[in-house]
């Protein structure tokens, strides 16, 4: 079985590509972190699909290339070399020789898995708050959250990305039913502010 993954140039290391969307940055939440000044902590996204490779520039600040031409989206083929900042990562295919292993993860005892919980119109709830609907689903490990409990983060350009709590995969909106808001969560108001709106001066 053949999987696609990219192997780096300029520094040591390979990542293969899962399906769905793939970070590379130098964050460490990043699904392929890179250890170089000149890549942006958050500098793409590369996203695997049935029938193509496609590389989004996150904002970056040295940009990203594809055979040397600087994209903002682009189709990454086999064998293109990827450039974030001073980095460059080459596109190959990667064969499996080994016997597919099957890992099935164990639930010690007394420790049960997570319920989905499902509320009015057949709409997931919060893992974390059954009461409430949930407003994002994780790509990678499917869990819902409301949005008071997802990570966002908010990049150059006015791109918003959101991240899971549980597994920091990337997070996809899901549309809530008809008549149904989500409620931005109350922040602590400042002294100054509460002193404003209890205090008015008229003047003569």
């Amino acid at each position: 079985m053949e999987k696609l993954a990219l192997t780096g140039l300029t520094h040591a290391g390979s990542f293969e590509l899962e399906p769905g969307f793939n970070t590379l940055g130098r964050n460490p939440t990043n699904d392929f972190r890179v250890h170089d000044a000149t890549v942006s902590s958050f500098h793409c996204e590369i996203v695997l699909s049935d029938d193509s490779v496609v590389v989004r520039d996150l904002g970056s600040t040295n940009g990203t290339y594809i055979d040397g031409l600087r994209i903002q989206e682009s189709v990454l083929k086999p064998g293109q070399i990827l450039k974030a900042g001073s980095a460059e990562l080459r596109l190959d295919f990667r064969s499996d020789t080994a016997t597919a292993l099957v890992s099935i993860p164990k639930i010690g005892a007394g420790q049960a898995a997570p319920v989905q919980t499902m509320l009015s119109g057949d709409h997931p709830a919060c893992l974390n708050h059954s009461d409430s609907y949930a407003t994002y689903r994780c790509a990678r490990c499917e869990k819902t959250f409301c949005v008071e409990c997802v990570h966002v983060l908010r990049l150059a350009g006015g791109i918003t990305r959101v991240f899971c709590p549980s597994c920091s995969g990337h997070c996809e909106s899901l549309p809530l039913p008809p008549g149904v808001a989500t409620v931005p969560s109350k922040k602590k108001e400042s002294l100054f502010g509460r002193l404003t709106q209890t205090i008015r001066i008229r003047f003569k």
